[in-house]
């Protein structure tokens, strides 16, 4: 019988199930919501730490880093290694700039492989085979930098260069090293002040004779972070101090032997080359005194030939000078000559041309005549004459005719003869042949003394002739003579040349012997105050400063753990208020569930079943659906939620992969808060209905009293409501446990929403607010050498047409230390009071004065966690190891990594050395922001010119991380109150379905009957949402306090579009709701009100 009632009554309570299946969904909904938020936000640090410590402990991360200013060696390496429980290995470490083939150099780490201590992990490529070859940082390197050449820049100092073996390095793989956790590669004292990325290098790729530290690694396991640890840590590291420190003075002393058995072997050398210096000197005066005698014998003898060559050359001169007169005379007789000659030639040949043109004349004429034929006309008359006069003469008789014929023949030629002769032409032509007999007369007496002169003339140029020819042969002497002399300046000339020869290489042996003495005298006054200052510096030489730095010098280590508590951090806070939330609807539910179903309570209770029977029914309903809503939400939470946080710490942190964490206790919470806000409830609210009799609870509770509203007292506008709007007012404030339970859920989850939007907007503007107006400037001009006051005005000067302001400034990285607790700071030093101009200062919107002399201004979240105030100091630690300490004159608001601001002179004075300015900040009015930095980029001495709004993009990509657990807790805040809503106006609409139904047979149209419900719903959706706000508000600003990210600060805000947001995301869901159970009210039918009440 007990079989089948126990039977009988699960198969009621699975029923009871089904036919509430809505609720109970909703009450599992809910509970696994809360608890896979609370599950997988708390799961989520110990998942990171397990994570962390697998990967430590398999890559085998050092316990402590041992470090000596004065080095440390193999002895101290076996002495540590010896040690009970622990391992120690020599490791060597240095800053380098490196040239990687780019316009850019960039400042590297480079680090000694280690075997067993710091394993690095490989992603690309291999390990290193050959000391030339090294593995590279795979977050600043790709892949295709395989094969490439890693050069040490000669911009490095000698002994950073002497450290290296090999000039050049050939990547052979990526990897990712232990020693970085996360983003974080250190500071430096090299330019820039911080490192970019580390290689590893074969400790044969260095060339050095110590080790710059020691890994030490404990034996035995202890979680990181955890208690047990810091224990070990603890009590390892005052032994660890101490040895170390006795290391150190054994290092002391073997330095400062090895120091004065070198100065002691530096001295004896010094003495050995003295006394080598002096007989050399010796030596060398001897051998120039006896070239310098005979150089002075040469010259006697050079001087005695000159003297002679110059007696020759005035005898010559006496010559030349008598040459010269007779020469002169010799010209004079010979122009005279000439002169003679010429006159002589001209009067004959005038004399020879008168007779020529009179011959000419004379003989034009007489062949003039003949031409005529007179001559022959009068030669033939005479002859005809003659022959008559002949023939006259032999004839005898005169009277004869013939006589007398002949005769008058005669007389005629006579008469013609005579007519000739009467012309003057025989007697003219006569007279010519007389004149060109004369003539020829003339000519022979002229060619006669043309040879009378032509005789003369040649004795005289004979006589002139002989005189030339002695001249000549006078002259011929003379250059003769000439030559000789000339030989005897050329040999005088050649033996000057080499006298001179001899003479400049005794004084430049002389010079070369001195400059040599001098030179050997300076390189012994050296060597002797090189060795004075040694044995100095001996006694100056610093004991050494030995440090042992556990993990907690680790920064990537120490951000690792202040990350993961982000996330504890808001476990603080939300999950709590997430189960607060479900304890309340779970309260509702079951309440209401409970009053609903007072008549079968009160049936039960007469039919015997005890209290206890019928507390487990209603208990078996809520603890059903929370231990299947806690299954579900703890095994999705602590899934799911650690994995999306952890992939969005991804990009900060170089730890491969997550791993899953079961925690026994948090399920067993869970589990416990789970029935407590669901059982726990039901069982309080079945406790007070079972405290009244069957009967009483048989009958149906009395309706409430009805009470006038605050609204009715306001008839101005109470008035002017509808029937309906009456009736929803006063269901609202008269059923007071279903307003609050509705108010509280819709405010929990409208403040949900707005805290989760207003975290987001405390994370997502700081970009805007950090370069808006704290980073107004637009290049950060790097430069490869300090530039000085000249250097930087001419700067300024030439790019004065593109930037509007530049300012010079050093920057360093230092770290902040406090206790345990460290932080990574940039320190920036300048004089030029228009600092201001491109960084902004301020605080609560009050502008922050510069410091003055020997006083720095930091950033709030530095100040804010070391908790310190404008007075207080601060301790910097720089180049790794040196401290000071610097008063705090002002805070300044910062979002983005730590600063502090100091003057060029406080600079110096802290940190030991002058300032180096080899950056510049400057702005420009210029659209183009990457063609000003391509011109300034062509700058002299100008290396790298980084424009701000890379880094702008940067850091917002770098917020996206958090955006990721943003929007998780948003989602998480949409689902909580859509069950919320949902459950709520769910069980409104079941408790009224009677009340619904009465509508429906009055009458009402079903859009009056869905306004008649749902504007009860609204009504509560806005004062819920009005209340959430504020809730909201609070819990925002309690969960900005919890989280704390390494370098970065938030600025606690929430935009009024998040206020906005909010609303509209409560209604939209209460509208989606209302949708969703619009159906719900139509079924319901109009018989419903026909019923009786149970």
């Amino acid at each position: 019988m007990v079989m089948v009632r126990n039977s009988a009554w699960h198969k009621n309570n699975l029923r009871e199930i089904k036919h509430t299946l809505e609720r109970y969904l909703a009450i599992l909904a809910i509970i696994a919501l809360g608890v896979g938020f609370f599950s997988g936000l708390k799961i989520t640090r110990k998942a990171m730490v397990k994570s962390l410590d697998s990967y430590v402990s398999e890559q085998q991360m050092y316990d402590f880093r041992l470090l000596s200013t004065l080095g440390l060696t193999d002895e101290d390496v076996q002495h540590f290694s010896k040690q009970e429980g622990m391992t120690a290995e020599g490791a060597i470490s240095i800053d380098f700039i490196a040239n990687l083939g780019r316009e850019d150099e960039i400042v590297l780490r480079a680090h000694s492989i280690t075997e067993g201590i710091n394993r690095l992990k490989i992603q690309y490529g291999r390990m290193p085979k050959t000391a030339n070859e090294c593995v590279v940082d795979s977050r600043y390197f790709s892949e295709d930098i395989l094969g490439s050449k890693i050069q040490i820049a000669s911009s490095n100092d000698n002994d950073t260069l002497d450290a290296f073996a090999y000039d050049e390095y050939t990547v052979v793989g990526i990897v990712d090293s232990v020693n970085y956790l996360n983003y974080d590669r250190g500071t430096t004292s090299l330019a820039g002040g911080s490192v970019h990325a580390f290689i590893y290098l074969p400790e044969d790729g260095f060339s050095m004779d110590y080790y710059t530290e020691i890994l030490v690694s404990l034996d035995g396991y202890s979680e990181v972070y955890s208690k047990e640890y810091e224990d070990l840590i603890s009590e390892k590291e005052d032994f660890l101090k101490e040895e170390l420190e006795k290391r150190g003075e054994l290092r002391y002393q073997k330095i400062v032997e090895e120091a004065q058995r070198k100065v002691y072997d530096a001295q004896k050398e010094y003495n050995e080359a003295y006394e080598e210096y002096l007989a050399e000197k010796t030596d060398t005066e001897e051998k120039l005194n006896q070239a310098l005698a005979e150089l002075k014998k040469a010259e006697r003898e050079i001087k005695e030939q000159e003297e002679k060559l110059k007696d020759a050359e005035q005898r010559i001169a006496d010559g030349e000078k008598e040459y010269r007169k007779s020469l002169l005379d010799y010209e004079e007789a010979l122009r005279k000559y000439q002169k003679e000659r010429a006159d002589a030639l001209a009067e004959l040949d005038a004399r020879q041309e008168e007779l020529q043109q009179s011959r000419v004349s004379v003989i034009d004429a007489i062949k003039q005549i003949e031409e005529s034929g007179i001559l022959n006309q009068h030669k033939q008359l005479m002859e005809t004459i003659l022959y008559l006069e002949g023939m006259l003469s032999q004839i005898d008789n005169p009277d004869s005719e013939e006589y007398i014929a002949i005769e008058s023949q005669l007389n005629q030629a006579k008469m013609a003869a005579m007519q000739i002769e009467e012309t003057g032409v025989i007697q003219k032509y006569e007279e010519l042949k007389r004149t060109l007999a004369q003539i020829d007369a003339g000519q022979e007496e002229l060619d006669k003394g043309r040879e009378e002169a032509n005789r003369k003339f040649a004795a005289v140029e004979a006589q002139l002739a002989e005189a030339k020819a002695q001249l000549d042969a006078a002259k011929i002497q003379i250059e003769k003579n000439k030559q000789e002399i000339l030989k005897g300046w050329q040999a005088l000339e050649k033996g000057k040349a080499e006298y001179e020869k001899g003479l400049n290489d005794y004084e430049k042996a002389k010079k070369e012997a001195e400059e040599a003495f001098a030179e050997a005298e300076e390189e012994l006054r050296k060597a002797k105050a090189e060795i004075d200052d040694a044995w100095k510096e001996i006694e100056d030489i610093p004991t050494a400063r030995v440090y042992v730095l556990n993990r907690n010098h680790n920064v990537g280590y120490v951000s690792f753990e202040n990350d993961s508590s982000i996330v504890e951090g808001i476990a603080k806070v939300l999950p709590i208020y997430f189960f607060l939330v479900a304890a309340l609807v779970c309260s509702s539910t079951m309440t209401r569930m409970v009053d609903e179903q007072r008549t079968q309570i009160g049936t039960l209770k007469a039919l015997g079943y005890s209290d206890g029977a019928i507390i487990r029914k209603y208990s078996f309903y809520s603890g059903s659906a929370a231990i299947l809503g806690c299954v579900i939400g703890y095994l999705l939470g602590t899934r799911y939620f650690p994995l999306a946080i952890w992939n969005a710490y991804g990009m900060i942190y170089d730890i491969s992969s997550m791993e899953y964490v079961f925690d026994v206790s948090l399920a067993a919470l869970s589990l416990f808060v789970s029935l407590l806000c669901s059982a726990g409830v039901t069982f309080i609210s079945c406790k007070a209905e079972l405290m009244e009799m069957p009967a009483q609870l048989l009958r149906p509770k009395a309706p409430k009293a009805g009470k006038r509203v605050l609204l009715e007292f306001i008839p101005v506008i109470w008035s002017r409501l509808s029937f309906l709007r009456k009736v929803s007012i006063r269901n609202i404030f008269r059923y007071k446990r279903r307003f609050f339970m509705t108010v509280l859920g819709i405010a929990g989850c409208t403040s949900l929403v707005l805290a989760a939007l207003g975290i987001n907007n405390s994370i997502r503007n700081i970009v805007n607010d950090q370069f808006d107006t704290i980073m107004i400037y637009d290049y950060d001009i790097s430069f490869t050498e300090a530039q000085s006051e000249e250097e930087r005005a001419k700067f300024a000067e030439e790019f004065s047409g593109v930037l509007s302001e530049c300012v010079f400034v050093s920057i360093d990285e230092v770290e902040a230390v406090q206790g345990n607790r460290i932080k990574k700071a940039s320190v920036v030093a300048t004089d030029d009071p228009d600092i201001t101009e491109v960084i902004g200062l301020y605080f609560d919107g009050k502008t922050v004065p510069y410091p003055e002399f020997g006083k720095v201004v930091i950033n709030d979240k530095l100040a804010e966690e070391f908790d310190l105030a404008p007075g207080d100091t601060i301790t910097l630690i720089y180049n790794g190891i040196d401290t000071v300490e610097v008063e705090v004159s002002g805070i300044f608001e910062n979002y983005v990594s730590n600063y502090l601001f100091m003057t060029g002179k406080t600079y110096e004075t802290l940190f030991g050395k002058e300032i180096s300015y080899k950056s510049a900040y400057a702005t420009t009015e210029e659209e183009d922001l990457y063609a000003v930095s391509a011109l300034l980029s062509k700058g002299e001495g100008v290396a790298n010119v980084a424009v701000l709004n890379d880094m702008r993009i940067m850091v917002d990509n770098m917020m996206q991380s958090l955006d990721y657990i943003i929007w998780l807790v948003i989602a998480c805040a949409g689902a909580l109150g859509f069950i919320v809503i949902y459950n709520l106006n769910n069980i409104n609409i079941t408790e009224r379905s009677r009340e619904i139904a009465t509508l429906k047979v009055l009458g009402f149209y079903p859009r009056e009957t869905e306004s008649y419900v749902f504007r009860e719903t609204i009504i509560l959706t806005i004062i819920g949402s009005l209340f959430g706000l504020v809730l909201g508000k609070l819990l925002h600003g309690f969960v900005m306090d919890q989280i704390n990210v390494e370098a970065v600060s938030f600025k606690k805000q929430i935009f009024t579009s998040s206020y906005v947001i909010a609303v509209l995301l409560t209604f939209m869901i209460t509208f989606l709701v209302n949708l969703m159970l619009r159906k719900k009210i139509e079924k319901i039918n109009m018989t419903e009100s026909l019923k009786s009440v149970d």
